[in-house]
C-alpha cells in the first residue's frame, strides 16, 4: 500500500454504499485544504479542530432551521436578542390565584409578562411580586406606588394610581364570566431587574378590559416596588371573586 492515493473519484467497490476507514481512525483535513459536500452531512457531533472556539459559515450566509426542528439551548445563548420563556401559568376553572413562581433568576435583569384572565365577580385585576426561594412568598407589605393613565371607549379618562398600596391594580370594573365572552382583561407588564436583592423593581406596561358596564378601558403607565428583596416570581388574582379563567406567560430577555 502506497503512502499516498491520487484519484479523482471515489466509489463503493458494490453496490452504493461505502466506508471510510475503521473504529479508532483519524482521518485529518490539513490547513488550506477546502471539503465540499454538496447535499447532506449527517453526524452526532460538531466541535472544534483546536481550542473552544467554532465558527459556522462566513459573512453573508444563511442557515435555514425547518418547520418542525426544535432548536434546544442546554447552554448560555449570546449575542442574540430574544424572549426565551421562563415559566407560565394557567386556569380553566375557579382558583384563588394564579402563581408563576421561580421564574426570575440571575440569568436575565429583564421580563415581559403576557396574559389574558376573566373572573367570576366583577372584580378589579390583582398583581403580586412573591419572593424568590423554595417557598416563595407573596409580598404584602404596602411597597407598591404606581400610575396608569387611560380612556375608555365612551371617551372619558380612566385612573388607576397609589402611592403605598399593598398590592398593584391592574385594571378595574371588570365583567364576569357570565357576562361576555373571555377574556375580560389581557395585557403585558415589563419587570426590570425583579431577582436584584439591591434595586428597587420597576414595572410598566399596557393592558385593556372590558368593564361590567360595557366600556372598553385601556391603560398604560408604570409603577415601583419598593422593596430591596430578591422576587422569584408573581401572583395574579383578583379583588373579589375567583380566577375563573387565565393564561399566562413569562419571558426572559436575552442579555445581548
Amino acid at each position: 500500500m502506497t503512502s499516498e492515493i491520487k484519484a479523482d473519484k471515489w466509489s463503493p467497490a458494490s453496490g452504493t454504499a461505502g466506508t471510510i476507514g475503521d473504529s479508532g481512525d483519524t482521518f485529518t483535513v490539513p490547513t488550506g485544504v477546502g471539503l465540499t459536500v454538496t447535499d447532506e452531512v449527517k453526524t452526532n457531533k460538531i466541535s472544534p479542530a483546536s481550542g473552544t472556539s467554532f465558527t459556522m459559515g462566513d459573512s453573508g450566509d444563511t442557515f435555514t432551521i425547518p418547520s418542525g426542528v426544535t432548536l434546544a439551548n442546554s447552554g448560555t445563548a449570546t449575542g442574540f436578542g430574544a424572549l426565551v420563556y421562563v415559566g407560565g401559568g394557567s386556569t380553566t376553572s375557579n382558583v384563588a390565584a394564579v402563581t408563576i413562581d421561580n421564574v426570575f433568576s440571575a440569568t436575565y435583569d429583564n421580563y415581559l409578562l403576557i396574559w389574558d384572565a376573566t373572573s367570576n365577580e366583577n372584580g378589579d385585576f390583582i398583581m403580586h411580586f412573591r419572593s424568590s426561594g423554595g417557598s416563595p412568598a407573596t409580598q404584602t407589605a404596602a411597597n407598591y406606588s404606581y400610575g396608569f393613565n387611560g380612556m375608555d371607549s365612551a371617551g372619558g379618562s380612566e385612573t388607576i394610581h397609589s402611592t403605598n398600596d399593598s398590592q398593584f391594580q391592574v385594571g378595574h370594573g371588570l365583567y364576569d364570566n357570565e357576562e361576555l365572552d373571555y377574556p375580560a382583561h389581557s395585557g403585558f407588564i415589563y419587570f426590570n431587574s425583579p431577582f436584584s436583592s439591591t434595586h428597587t423593581k420597576t414595572f410598566n406596561g399596557t393592558f385593556i378590559n372590558e368593564a361590567s358596564n360595557g366600556e372598553h378601558r385601556s391603560f398604560s403607565g408604570g409603577g415601583l416596588f419598593k422593596n430591596q428583596t430578591s422576587c422569584g416570581g408573581v401572583r395574579l388574582s383578583f379583588s373579589s371573586g375567583s380566577v375563573n379563567n387565565c393564561t399566562a406567560r413569562m419571558y426572559g430577555l436575552v442579555n445581548s
